[in-house]
């Protein structure tokens, strides 16, 4: 009979074969989708996308792998690490098995194709071209629900599979102080119609490549390793991890505005970092990649928002512009950091300043929530995402390509992705006054460009432990307290009672 520890080890080879074609799918083959691969290959790579995703299937529903699983679930040998490993491979083999093998196919090539579409139908701001491929999307989420599950609302289901134990009635309860909060704060400010605080304009207008070389630049700086990842442009901003040792950022950028390539990258800067930092020593376990998305998307905003629109990189910023450019470019740091804490009525979430940025979140939150819920029908999303723009926002998308269309995530069938975003800016304000406390003030850290010692506060405290312990454990450790909203209302009240001077 073979013993526990060889039995371990062959488990873990299985686990490898899993997390190749994980890695394959999920991280490389996409990113040549973002990048680098013809349109006319969507065909094809639907079908080998497909194929790849089902091979996965079938790993995890062996009954080699559920032999495993059988033993080691429970087992009184096993460490903490085991555990960790199993319970999180139970999670992710749930999700994945509980649908059945045809439909599961089917919505790996549905989405494959709906990411051209919704391309092609953005760029023509036609959301009737859209429309079928999201009928279909949702109605397959809905059928998802019901094969993982909900005890109370089925848009929960989606919830948890971002956020493991996320529900409606949580992110109600936050919304109960943060939702009027938000739009009182902004209202003060829209009365002030302050326009000396506008649109970004002061950063020099730059081509593609030459915004690639200024986000290469700063991100070495910030602790990107470009030994083991790389920065490429793109249709969306996005991560792929294929390893800890190899971390594909993928950036979108505007000539007009060049403000827009640089948050965002920095905002991937940071989920880069995240990954490269995750201990190597877990692969093989399916513990080396974040606990969750709202984490990961919470240290993203952490990069883009606290560091990135704090006065003291705006001080290193204008620096580090200087030196890039070799003295061609002079910028007032305080007139960088009042611009880019400008609050304005952009339609279009990611040009959203940080205090909007949740309204557009929770306007996203609502629809999809009731889209699930069969409140609400496709065919009627333009005219009630414009409604509720002009509620929240005061202002109106002026076609579908920057209202209903804006967004790649229904196309990637990222259906109940929108509310980590939530959880991930109240997460990014609750770090930074944890590292405040234990580093030093943050703001002159970020100013002398000592990202080394903020990051590493963040390895010893989140990145290193990989999936090893769920986010809410990892928060609470770091932090000394579970989420909450109250750091980040404090942290938006000050900056912008400094900003506008209320």
């Amino acid at each position: 009979m073979i013993g526990y520890y060889n039995k371990l080890a062959e488990f873990k080879k299985l686990i490898s074969r899993i997390e190749y074609l994980s890695y394959t799918q999920n991280s490389l083959i996409y990113w040549d989708k973002l990048t680098y691969m013809p349109p006319g290959a969507i065909s094809y790579r639907a079908k080998v996308l497909a194929f790849l995703a089902d091979e996965q299937y079938r790993f995890m529903s062996s009954a080699e792998f559920n032999s495993y699983m059988a033993y080691f679930d429970h087992h009184k040998k096993n460490d903490a690490l085991t555990k960790s490993m199993i319970a999180q491979i139970k999670q992710s083999a749930e999700y994945v098995r509980r649908i059945p093998e045809d439909e599961y196919q089917a919505y790996i090539q549905l989405i494959a194709v709906s990411e051209q579409v919704w391309e092609e139908a953005k760029e023509k701001c036609d959301f009737a071209l859209f429309q079928p491929y999201l009928e279909k999307i949702f109605s397959t989420f809905k059928s998802f629900t019901k094969y993982w599950g909900y005890e109370k609302d089925p848009y929960d289901a989606l919830l948890n599979y971002y956020e493991p134990g996320l529900t409606t009635e949580t992110i109600d309860n936050y919304l109960v102080k943060l939702k009027p909060f938000l739009i009182d704060l902004y209202s003060q400010i829209q009365q002030l119609n302050r326009s000396s605080l506008s649109s970004c304009e002061i950063l020099p207008v730059m081509g593609g490549s030459s915004q690639k070389a200024l986000w290469e630049h700063l991100l070495k700086k910030m602790g990107f390793s470009f030994h083991t990842g790389r920065v490429d442009i793109g249709s969306h901003p996005t991560v792929l991890a294929n390893s800890p040792d190899d971390v594909r950022i993928v950036n979108a950028y505007r000539e007009d505005n060049t403000v827009f390539g640089l948050f965002n990258v920095m905002h991937s800067a940071g989920k880069g970092i995240y990954q490269q930092s995750i201990s190597k020593d877990l692969l093989g376990t399916f513990l080396a990649k974040v606990p969750s998305f709202a984490l990961e998307e919470g240290i993203g905003r952490f990069y883009e928002n606290i560091i990135g629109r704090s006065k003291g990189f705006a001080e290193f910023f204008t620096r580090e512009l200087s030196v890039f450019s070799g003295g061609s470019h002079l910028l007032s740091a305080q007139r960088f950091y009042e611009d880019v804490n400008a609050v304005t009525q952009a339609p279009i979430r990611l040009q959203a300043d940080e205090l909007t940025y949740l309204l557009h979140v929770i306007i996203r939150y609502e629809i999809e929530r009731d889209l699930i819920n069969d409140r609400l029908k496709v065919s009627d999303l333009p005219e009630v995402w414009n409604q509720k723009y002009q509620e929240m926002l005061g202002c109106t998308p002026a076609n579908d390509g920057e209202g209903v269309l804006q967004d790649i995530h229904w196309a990637a069938g990222y259906v109940g992705y929108f509310p980590t975003y939530l959880v991930a800016n109240l997460a990014a304000a609750q770090l930074a006054t944890a590292i405040d406390t234990s580093c030093g003030h943050l703001d002159d850290l970020i100013a002398k460009g000592d990202f080394a010692a903020i990051n590493q506060w963040l390895k010893e405290n989140i990145f290193t432990y990989g999936a090893q312990y769920s986010t809410s454990q990892l928060l609470k450790s770091a932090s000394g307290s579970s989420l909450s909203s109250q750091p980040y209302m404090a942290y938006l009240q000050k900056k912008y009672t400094e900003v506008y001077k209320l």
